[in-house]
């Protein structure tokens, strides 16, 4: 039973293939098998004509060679019979290259069309009309091939597609092959297919060939599509937000597809217009006055994922220190590091300042910024305090303030010099004791010079004028010039020892 319905099969691919016409040197082989299972000749013939006459053979024609086709002798063109306008469109599509020649001259396409459409002269004007119209070749195939049979598929990157559906889910499986459909779109050669295939989309088809202009086509096409950043797929905005959170790389490259405005086509389309209006209302203060080309995009992305996800937590600073109190500075100037850290996640830029300017009291004011996915976590101020300019036993109170568009950080600071009492002790100690000593040193040299004595003797002075110089006058002259030079050399080196 299974030989007599392999046989069946065989003998109804060969008549569909022949198209009803065979002869016996077709039949050698399948009719061996049949005397294999106990068929005669007889038996043999009559199964031949049950499954020919079991073949619809109008509706097989009707495929093969169109239901236009001509009843007379047909065209033969590229080896192949062409009795239809529809299989002359399929067979001018399904060869590019030859097809390309033919139409060189419109003299082929002109006596074929007349020919094929029965002497239809208006159908072929038109025709005519559109081989004329259109000087690129390319361009000018498809019209022929999709008006002379509109069921021909698409072709794009060697690939066969019947419906706009199939083309587009091809894309959204390939990055790469979503850039040649949309290099189809700049073309237009995909509006070509559409126009002459599927006329119920031409409504939604853009003037222009940007890019936005097709993502706006295929979005209006249907609006459940997702959407690409770079070379990956997003089904959802709040996919976006996530893979943001995650990497400081991907955030330029959705920043330049909001610049480009190809974000915001997808959300329009797709009925998220709310996300659009708010990103613009509470991006545009930021936009105006932030110079920093870094901050603004990083500030532009941290407000989309808010946007987004308004359950995202946002980030927020803490302090190193909740108050800071210096009440016995003395002379010395003093230096306080404190740290600001992200506690959480994503970008932050704050303002430092204190509440109010005193002259001896500094930190680094200006703008610091955080963003955890480029590890700046933390920042270092350094509080400077000069006790040589403030006030003594006077007590400052200020307030260091850290600011961001989320929270204010507020660290009070109490600042009190006082007289540096111990400090000055021991200057006037040192002091003391080196200038003794180097008083005790001229001492001790005059009293060499002197042979030994030890004081100069006064009455010399006064008995005679020429006595009061000794005879060794020189090592006189000598050690007061040095008791005189030596301070002077040695003040350089007291002022930058004691930084005065």
């Amino acid at each position: 039973m299974e030989d007599l319905q392999e046989i069946k099969k065989v003998i109804h691919n060969l008549l569909v293939d022949r198209m009803g016409e065979v002869n016996d040197a077709d039949l050698f082989l399948i009719r061996k098998r049949a005397l294999e299972i106990g068929l005669d000749n007889q038996q043999f013939g009559f199964l031949i004509q049950e499954i020919h006459n079991s073949i619809n053979w109008t509706k097989l024609r009707d495929e093969r060679e169109g239901k236009d086709r001509v009843m007379g002798p047909p065209v033969n063109l590229f080896e192949q019979e062409v009795k239809s306008l529809s299989k002359l469109g399929e067979v001018l599509f399904n060869d590019r290259i030859k097809a390309l020649r033919y139409l060189e001259d419109r003299i082929f396409l002109k006596e074929n069309i007349n020919y094929l459409s029965n002497q239809n002269v208006d159908l072929t004007m038109s025709f005519l009309d559109t081989y004329n119209s259109e000087r690129d070749s390319e361009k000018r195939f498809l019209k022929i091939v999709y008006q002379l049979n509109k069921n021909l598929p698409f072709k794009a990157e060697n690939e066969l597609f019947t419906t706009l559906s199939d083309l587009l889910e091809k894309g959204w499986q390939n990055y790469d092959f979503f850039g040649a459909i949309y290099n189809k779109f700049v073309a237009g050669h995909l509006q070509l297919w559409i126009k002459q295939c599927f006329p119920e989309l031409v409504g939604i088809l853009p003037k222009e060939k940007s890019f936005k202009d097709f993502l706006y086509f295929i979005y209006s096409f249907n609006s459940e599509y997702p959407f690409y950043i770079g070379n990956e797929l997003f089904p959802t905005p709040e996919d976006i937000a996530v893979r943001a959170k995650k990497e400081s790389g991907f955030w330029p490259i959705l920043l330049k597809s909001i610049q480009d405005e190809q974000l915001f086509t997808w959300l329009e389309r797709t009925d998220r217009s709310a996300i659009i209006v708010a990103y613009i209302e509470q991006t545009k203060f930021l936009i105006d006055n932030e110079k920093n080309q870094h901050d603004l995009s990083c500030g532009l992305i941290q407000k989309l994922i808010e946007i987004i996800k308004p359950e995202v937590e946002l980030p927020s600073l803490a302090a190193s220190v909740d108050q800071l109190n210096f009440l016995y500075i003395e002379s010395k100037p003093l230096f306080q590091p404190i740290t600001i850290s992200l506690s959480n996640t994503g970008f932050v830029k704050a303002t430092v300042s204190l509440d109010q300017q005193i002259d001896g009291i500094v930190i680094e004011q200006g703008y610091v910024s955080f963003f955890d996915l480029e590890q700046s976590n933390s920042i270092t101020l350094h509080l400077k305090i000069d006790p040589l300019k403030l006030v003594k036993n006077k007590l400052y109170t200020l307030k260091l303030i850290i600011k961001t568009n989320y929270q204010t950080l507020s660290i009070p600071i109490s600042v009190k010099t006082v007289f540096p009492l111990k400090t000055f002790s021991i200057y006037l100690l040192k002091y003391a004791f080196l200038i003794s000593l180097f008083f005790g040193s001229i001492r001790i040299l005059i009293t060499a010079a002197n042979g030994g004595s030890t004081w100069l003797e006064p009455g010399i002075v006064w008995r005679n004028i020429s006595a009061q110089v000794p005879e060794n006058h020189v090592a006189y002259i000598a050690i007061f010039i040095l008791s005189i030079v030596v301070p002077i050399l040695l003040w350089p080196k007291i002022k930058k020892i004691e930084k005065i």
